[in-house]
């Protein structure tokens, strides 16, 4: 009997000095998005031989919150700068400068906004807006991103500046911005459009290109000064290649 206590209280100590313990410690959680916000735009002023032979122009929106998102509470903006010098604000009083959204967007989804001038067979998309017209005069004209155009993602708020279709909204995200300066571009001239909002540290040419939301963002801005950044570091954008369009993760949020 009397062995067994020694045993038992050796057992005890044993188990006291020991250091290891198993933990029940929650998963570290994902980054998420404190709201909807812009992720990949593409610019393409030339057409592209390996993506159509057209010039696949759009917008994805992605859903980083932890909720379901009706997007009939959100719409986008288009403004079309003419010159390198002239800054205004955003002006969405012509009903084909914008396009008021619809259905619900799940968390961690994205939302594609394309031309319909892009091939369906490169671009999925969820909706299409714009002209089919390709001509310089049309340029302007939604949804033809050429380096010159700048998107808002604008959100219904009461005291809202923008009314669209009898509603206010504000603008809660951009992707360039008339209130920014261009720039004249470095690259071959076009005789649609020359000139470019620098973007990363891109001063030679942004006309054609894909650019992705890096994942580190979290927050929606309308400081297009600072999100655009000076160097590929502190820009919240990584830029394809010239004249290389990157179509492989169209709906799918990336970098």
């Amino acid at each position: 009997m009397k062995s067994n206590i020694f045993y038992y209280i050796i057992a005890l100590v044993l188990l006291g000095s020991c250091t290891s313990k198993i933990t029940f410690d929650p998963p570290i959680p994902p980054v998420i998005t404190s709201d909807l916000l812009i992720s990949e735009v593409s610019t393409a002023i030339n057409t592209d031989p390996s993506g159509g032979g057209v010039r696949n122009h759009y917008v994805e929106l992605f859903n980083g919150t932890t909720n379901t998102i009706d997007l009939s509470n959100y719409a986008i903006g288009y403004f079309a700068v003419t010159d390198t010098g002239t800054v205004t604000d955003f002006n969405f009083n012509a009903s084909s400068s914008f396009i008021t959204l619809k259905r619900i967007l799940d968390t961690g989804k994205c939302y594609v906004i394309a031309s319909p001038q892009c091939s369906s067979t490169f671009v999925k998309s969820d909706t299409t807006w714009g002209t089919t017209n390709t001509t310089s005069a049309s340029a302007s004209s939604p949804l033809q991103l050429s380096g010159n155009s700048a998107i808002a993602l604008l959100k219904k708020d009461a005291l809202g500046t923008h009314n669209l279709n009898g509603n206010n909204y504000k603008i809660i995200d951009v992707f360039g911005s008339p209130l920014v300066k261009r720039v004249s571009f470095l690259g071959t001239a076009s005789a649609r459009n020359n000139i470019m909002w620098t973007i990363a540290g891109e001063t030679l040419d942004t006309r054609n290109r894909t650019f992705l939301r890096k994942k580190t963002v979290k927050d929606p801005t309308t400081d297009w000064n600072t999100s655009k950044g000076t160097s590929a570091d502190n820009s919240e954008w990584k830029i394809s290649g010239d004249r290389l369009w990157d179509y492989k993760n169209i709906g799918i949020r990336t970098q």
